[in-house]
């Protein structure tokens, strides 16, 4: 939606309520102004977010599989040997994901904080 139609369908929507009435163009467009400038950093930020989401998802798909398939290896051994064993390697493959949670954890903060300051850099150029 370009600007034009912006400020008409703001000056639309504000006109709809008694105590807006009389409002200008300039008085529509600084009402409008910070509700539009959060809305785009918004969505710019949840857009960098999408990707560690779906990698946080299959990291947590991967535990739960993971998690399935010891209690398969916990029921089928004989000695405690064998359980231990399976612990072990459990407990080693979800410290691994724990890792790669704080790792795309820090790299998504790092990420959120860039966006932010390009969104609001973008938002004082217009």
């Amino acid at each position: 939606m370009d600007k034009s139609t912006e400020n008409e369908s703001a000056m639309w929507m504000f006109g709809q309520f008694p105590a807006f009435n009389g409002f200008n163009s300039q008085a529509i467009e600084w009402a409008v102004w910070p509700m539009r400038i959060w809305l785009q950093w918004q969505a710019s930020v949840l857009n960098v977010a999408a990707p560690a989401s779906v990698d946080w998802f299959r990291r947590r798909r991967e535990g739960t599989e993971s998690a399935l398939h010891v209690l398969e290896r916990l029921a089928s051994s004989h000695d405690g040997l064998g359980a231990s064993q399976v612990q072990r390697e459990w407990i080693e493959e979800e410290t691994q994901r724990l890792h790669e949670d704080w790792r795309a954890a820090t790299n998504q903060a790092f990420l959120w904080s860039r966006e932010a300051g390009n969104a609001t850099a973008r938002a004082r150029a217009e």
